[in-house]
């Protein structure tokens, strides 16, 4: 194949066709609609229903960046592969490295380009503001190359006040959102590579992806202030949503029941104070904050950082893998461990979820089966269940000892009608209750519909 072509396939992949065998080198998800969830987006952009995909749901926006980073990281390995010049300078034994130097450079280039994790990380912010029609634009968008701030703008602030009075927890939930987008990239990512043994390298990207996050958690417990920011934001519209993420959601994690107002008056004296600083909170407040930056610890904890997708389980034919997460929450935190297993046939995932409010510990299990494939004549399918019990802190609330069930029942049946392509249904349920992912807090049946693309 000539190297020429490779390009080509790399760019337009999503277009390409491959012959297909029972471990994709690449599978991607186009994901058409997701209801109710694109019903809010319609109402928050007011054009009819396809105005709706100018808000994507967490799940579109998170495919979409899989697809992208899938498909770059493939055609990165293609080129490698194909390696074949005369070796004089003896490189062939860094070609690994060289490999990663690559795909470093251009992730770090598609963290500003739209449908990359940057745009992703402001469109789950969008996402949960849409499900209370406060509409917004997501700078991504201009594709901001080395833009030290990029913005969630053209939000107003009777918008945000609005917001926070009808729904406190996810009015905190909203400035986590971000980095609970990066991670659940991460994890789909990593599931991919371990249950199909892909073989492409996306270390440097979880690398790259959990220092980010974990610097911009550290960071907000250091910030002090905004005065010339703040001078130069005249017009309310082309301000952020919330300046320092998690500064803002401790403030508000802490304080979910204050007025959106109490912020107080903008330096400018137009509009309300958005923005949250070290100046802002309490000892308290500050002191639970900066612990976040040492639960985050627990994201480094991976083989697949490593670059190892798959770890054989002495000659029973079983492999295994885990991650550690430690994400924010609209009433604290959730500290998992995801474990994936193989064997024969059956893909499993099982997580250990530790949610964590301000002084109490709520357990909870959730167990998924990946493309289990069942046939009927010519009938053939992948089947996709999942289930998720435990608790959580009753009504989302920080500060509660009581305990509220939580439960999710799901299933994504993908029709095996074509070689190449997929169409997919998914349907899930689940109780009022935080899930990573799903943008309702509240008891919820959503449906998704889409093609899923195998390679």
């Amino acid at each position: 194949m000539s190297k020429n072509k490779i390009i080509f396939l790399s760019i337009f992949l999503p277009f390409a066709v491959f012959p297909q065998n029972n471990e994709p080198t690449i599978k991607l998800d186009l994901p058409l609609f997701d209801l109710p969830y694109q019903i809010d987006a319609m109402n928050t952009v007011g054009q009819g229903f396809f105005s709706s995909y100018a808000n994507p749901s967490m799940a579109q926006s998170s495919a979409l960046a899989m697809d992208l980073y899938s498909a770059f990281h493939f055609g990165v390995k293609a080129l490698f592969d194909q390696w074949n010049f005369n070796d004089t300078l003896g490189l062939w034994e860094m070609k690994g490295l060289i490999q990663d130097i690559s795909l470093l450079a251009g992730n770090l280039l598609l963290v500003y380009v739209p449908g990359g994790s940057g745009w992703m990380h402001e469109e789950f912010h969008r996402a949960v503001m849409s499900r209370y029609t406060v509409n917004s634009f997501n700078d991504m968008n201009t594709f901001p190359l080395g833009q030290e701030m990029v913005y969630v703008k053209s939000v107003k602030d009777e918008d945000l006040e609005r917001f926070k009075a009808e729904s406190p927890a996810d009015f905190v939930r909203l400035p986590a959102a971000g980095i609970e987008g990066e991670y659940l990239l991460i994890d789909q990512l990593q599931r991919n590579s371990f249950f199909y043994n892909q073989g492409l390298r996306f270390h440097t990207f979880y690398w790259l992806t959990t220092i980010n996050a974990h610097g911009y958690i550290s960071l907000s417990g250091n910030i002090n202030g905004h005065d010339t920011l703040d001078a130069q934001e005249t017009d309310i519209l082309s301000r952020d949503f919330t300046g320092m993420d998690m500064a803002a959601w401790v403030y508000d994690l802490f304080r979910p029941d204050e007025p959106y107002h109490k912020r107080g008056e903008h330096s400018t004296g137009i509009g309300i104070d958005r923005y949250r600083t070290t100046e802002d909170l309490t000892g308290e407040e500050l002191d639970y904050l900066r612990a976040q930056k040492y639960w985050h610890i627990f994201n480094y904890i991976s083989p697949m950082l490593l670059n190892i997708n798959r770890i054989a389980l002495g000659d029973t034919g079983m492999y295994g893998n885990f991650a550690f997460r430690h994400v924010l929450t609209s009433f604290g935190t959730d500290v998992a461990l995801n474990m994936y297993v193989l064997k024969d046939r059956f893909n499993i995932v099982f997580v250990l979820h530790n949610y964590l409010n301000y002084k109490n510990y709520f357990p909870s299990i959730e167990v998924a089966l990946v493309d289990f494939p069942l046939s009927s004549g010519s009938l053939k399918v992948y089947l996709s269940p999942r289930i998720l019990v435990g608790m959580q802190p009753e009504n989302q609330k920080f500060k509660t000892e009581t305990p509220e069930f939580l439960g999710l029942a799901g299933c994504r049946i993908d029709l095996n009608i074509s070689k190449f392509f997929l169409p997919y249904f998914d349907v899930t349920v689940k109780t009022d209750g935080w899930v990573t992912g799903s943008e309702f807090l509240e008891k919820n049946i959503s449906i998704k519909t889409g093609i899923s693309l195998r390679f």
